[in-house]
């Protein structure tokens, strides 16, 4: 894992009640940093999700490029920092940018627009899988999980389920 960085998670919801809740607690989160390059730019979103997040812990929204830029400088080396991308095409850009994360776990992920159901909430489509399978094969190893109760599902198991 890249210092300082404890989970790095997929979840087009984001910071969002429960679930973040019981992630946050598990990694012993202490700073969340939400990456997209939309968000980055729009202000008033931006602040809807640090409004969103538990008080006691911080939140920064960076565009992919400053996010690299930031990890490969050493910036996130205190702390227990969880790392979400709203979808999995930001994780991907982020490794075309130069960054491999050891672990990337899948949340959630909307149904709709030919997207399979892999696990109760998390629907991909096979270009979601391309794009998943690029990032294990760089070194990330991809799991999907919705909360910290529930098992872990691989990367190859969940394609198995694609029509």
């Amino acid at each position: 894992m890249i210092e300082g960085i404890k989970l790095v998670r997929v979840d087009f919801r984001l910071i969002h009640g429960q679930v973040i809740t019981k992630w946050s607690r598990t990694v012993n989160t202490d700073r969340i940093v939400v990456v997209n390059d939309e968000l980055a730019v729009d202000e008033f979103m931006a602040d809807v999700y640090v409004m969103a997040a538990p008080p006691d812990i911080q939140v920064d929204v960076y565009a992919i490029g400053e996010f690299v830029e930031r990890v490969q400088a050493g910036q996130f080396g205190r702390g227990n920092v969880l790392v979400l991308f709203k979808s999995i095409a930001d994780a991907k850009a982020t490794l075309d940018a130069g960054l491999v994360f050891p672990n990337l776990q899948i949340g959630g992920l909307g149904s709709g627009g030919g997207k399979t159901s892999v696990v109760r909430g998390i629907s991909i489509d096979r270009q979601d899988a391309d794009q998943l399978e690029a990032m294990q094969s760089a070194g990330s190893n991809v799991t999907f999980q919705v909360t910290p109760e529930e098992p872990q599902l691989s990367l190859d198991k969940a394609v198995k389920k694609l029509r």
